[in-house]
């Protein structure tokens, strides 16, 4: 599984991706800015530091530092066009600021990391808002930390909660999501990296290592994802297992399917592109409300319906 960049940049595509969460999280104070016998929480399961640096002169979208399984993910992203002019350094607010700069602002917000350098600037991050935001850092990992939320007096009857989960890879087991959309007060904004991680540990020929395969198998909670990805054809050299043309097509809907079973509702996916097209990952809503999904598909669907193709402006 791989690793975010240690340099904590991110591609020019994660504008768009936290454009979209940031219409997300608008849409979702805004509807239940008057529902204040719930608290309202925003966790960022993945936070990250903040604000980043955006890559413009990368010749790839490699993880620095990566080792083991992660240089083997590394060596295969998709390679970025280089810019053949020194640029200088833009910088993107990352989840944990849209929100706090949100014109509703939640009643908690819980900040998830496990990277030290990233924890200190999330620290720098709660003590700009100090007085104005309530701030919890949590150091350590994401399905632990949002369990252990869960079993915090968590309930339906008194809460209500909107959580991203944006990792680099599969990290967020079947499991954990199951135990989210259990509470029946919980909204997700999931990063599902079918580009990123699941195609590359998916070969044509069928024969997915050991160690991927049963991560795999934890990701989707099952092994069937191996009957939306793989069949068996007989020709004249014998039988043998090849890719459904349609694999990753077939993935993602199924993967929808099985959200929407979990959550009640599920949106449409937002595909996000690196700078030469390639697929990356696509943005989905699950939730128990319908009236979530119905801002959900407006938001994932307005640049597939010709809706602005660059982010708006930050408020």
């Amino acid at each position: 599984m791989s690793k975010r960049p240690k340099d904590n940049t991110v591609g020019p595509w994660a504008e768009e991706k936290l454009d979209s969460l940031r219409r997300g999280l608008d849409y979702w104070t805004t509807r239940l800015k008057k529902k204040t016998y719930w608290e309202q929480v925003f966790v960022d399961a993945f936070a990250g530091p903040g604000m980043s640096a955006v890559r413009s002169r990368h010749a790839d979208d490699k993880p620095a530092h990566a080792s083991g399984m992660d240089d083997i993910f590394a060596s295969l992203l998709p390679a970025e066009e280089a810019d053949p002019v020194e640029q200088e350094v833009r910088y993107l607010k990352g989840s944990p600021r849209i929100a706090l700069e949100l014109p509703n602002p939640f009643h908690r917000y819980i900040f998830i990391e496990k990277d030290p350098e990233r924890l200190a600037k999330l620290e720098g991050l709660k003590e700009e808002f100090h007085g104005r935001r309530s701030i919890e850092i949590v150091a350590g990992d994401a399905n632990q930390a949002l369990l252990s939320l869960l079993n915090s007096k968590f309930s339906k009857r008194t809460h209500r909660a909107y959580i991203f989960l944006d990792p680099f890879g599969i990290q967020v087991p079947w499991s954990t999501i199951e135990a989210l959309a259990a509470t029946e007060a919980i909204e997700v904004m999931i990063n599902f990296p079918l580009g990123m991680a699941i195609r590359r540990m998916m070969p044509n020929s069928g024969d997915v290592p050991k160690g991927w395969s049963i991560s795999l198998d934890t990701f989707f909670g099952t092994p069937d994802w191996r009957k939306q990805t793989y069949e068996e054809v007989t020709d004249l050299g014998g039988t043998r297992t090849v890719k459904f043309a349609d694999s990753e097509e077939r993935l993602l809907q199924w993967y929808r399917e099985r959200l929407g079973f979990a959550f009640g509702h599920v949106s449409q996916p937002q595909l996000i592109t690196n700078t030469r097209g390639g697929r990356l990952y696509y943005l989905i809503w699950a939730g128990p409300h319908p009236a979530g999904l119905t801002g959900a598909n407006y938001i994932l669907t307005m640049k597939s319906r010709g809706g602005p193709k660059k982010p708006a402006p930050s408020r």
